[in-house]
C-alpha cells in the first residue's frame, strides 16, 4: 500500500508541474476566474470617496467600507481569499489601478512551483534492496498480566448485547393494579392488593352445583359411634375361599361367559 502511495505522489507532482506551464499569465487560472466574476459584479456598485484612502461602496441595500492602502473591505472576502472583491475592484477602478496587481502572492507562478519543487526519486524492487547490517529490531517480550484473562471484549458506549431476547430499554412500564403506565404495582397510588387476593379475580362462594350425589365413606368415624341412617350401608368383609382365589375348575365343553358353548340357533343365554 505504501508503495502505491509513493508511485501516485511521484506521478502527481510531475502532472502539477506540467499544468503550471499551461498558464496564460503569472496568476493561477482559478484566481483569474474569481477576479473576472467580481469585476462583473462591480458594474452594479456605486462609490463615494473621502479624498483620502477610504471609500464607501453601495451595493444594493448594503454599504461597505474599503481601504486600498491596508487592503481591507468590510465585506471580508478580500481578506479571506486574497483576491479583490467587487467592492475593492470598484475602488481600484476609481483610482485607475489594475486589480490584478492586488492579488495575493500565493496565487503566483513562482509560489506555485515552490510547492512542487521537491521530487520523489524512483526506487528498485523490494527484493533488490541491500540487506541491512544493523541490529534487527524485535518486539518487546510479552508480559503476563495479573489475574484471569478476560474472554469478552469491552463493549462501546451504547452497544447492546447480541442475545436472543429483545432489549426492554425505552419501553414504558405498566401497572397490573390500575393498568396505567409510568409505574408498577409496587409504586401504584391505589396501593398493592391484599395478600391472597388477585387484582383480577376475588375469592367468593362458588355458584357451581355439585357434580354428582354424595358418596358415603367406608372409613369409620373418629367420634362416638352413631346409628347408621337409611342412606348409610355397611359392608362386612368376608375372606375369600380357595375356590374363589383359584377360580372354578374348567370342565370340557363348559359354556363360557362369552357364550361360545351355546347350541347353534339358540337365542337363550347360558348362565
Amino acid at each position: 500500500m505504501l508503495e502505491e502511495i509513493r508511485v501516485k505522489m511521484m506521478k502527481r507532482k510531475g502532472q502539477m508541474r506540467e499544468f503550471c506551464n499551461t498558464w496564460i499569465c503569472d496568476i493561477s487560472p482559478m484566481a483569474m476566474k474569481v477576479l473576472q466574476d467580481n469585476t462583473a459584479k462591480s458594474m452594479k456598485c456605486s462609490i463615494e470617496w473621502n479624498s483620502d484612502t477610504g471609500y464607501e461602496v453601495l451595493h444594493g441595500p448594503y454599504r461597505h467600507v474599503v481601504d486600498i492602502q491596508r487592503q481591507i473591505c468590510s465585506y471580508r472576502a478580500w481578506m479571506l481569499k486574497g483576491i479583490p472583491c467587487s467592492h475593492a475592484i470598484t475602488a481600484l477602478h476609481h483610482r485607475k489601478l489594475d486589480p490584478i496587481n492586488y492579488i495575493s502572492y500565493w496565487y503566483n507562478r513562482e509560489t506555485y512551483m515552490k510547492t512542487y519543487n521537491n521530487f520523489i526519486q524512483p526506487v528498485m524492487n523490494l527484493k533488490m534492496w541491500p540487506e541491512s547490517q544493523n541490529i534487527s529490531v524485535i518486539p518487546p517480550p510479552v508480559r503476563k498480566m495479573p489475574g484471569r484473562p478476560g474472554k469478552k471484549r469491552k463493549k462501546e458506549q451504547g452497544e447492546t448485547s447480541k442475545t436472543g431476547k429483545l432489549s426492554k430499554r425505552g419501553i414504558e412500564m405498566s401497572c397490573n393494579t390500575c393498568h396505567n403506565k409510568g409505574h408498577n404495582k409496587r409504586k401504584c397510588p391505589l396501593g398493592a392488593p391484599a395478600s391472597g387476593t388477585s387484582s383480577r379475580h376475588t375469592a367468593g362462594p362458588s355458584s357451581r352445583p355439585p357434580s354428582g350425589p354424595a358418596v358415603p365413606s367406608s372409613r369409620p368415624p373418629s367420634g362416638p359411634a352413631t346409628a347408621p341412617t337409611s342412606t348409610q350401608t355397611f359392608v362386612t368383609a368376608v375372606a375369600p375361599t380357595s375356590t374363589q382365589i383359584a377360580g372354578p375348575r374348567a370342565t370340557p365343553n363348559a359354556p363360557t361367559e362369552r357364550g361360545r358353548g351355546r347350541p347353534k340357533g339358540s337365542t337363550e343365554k347360558v348362565i
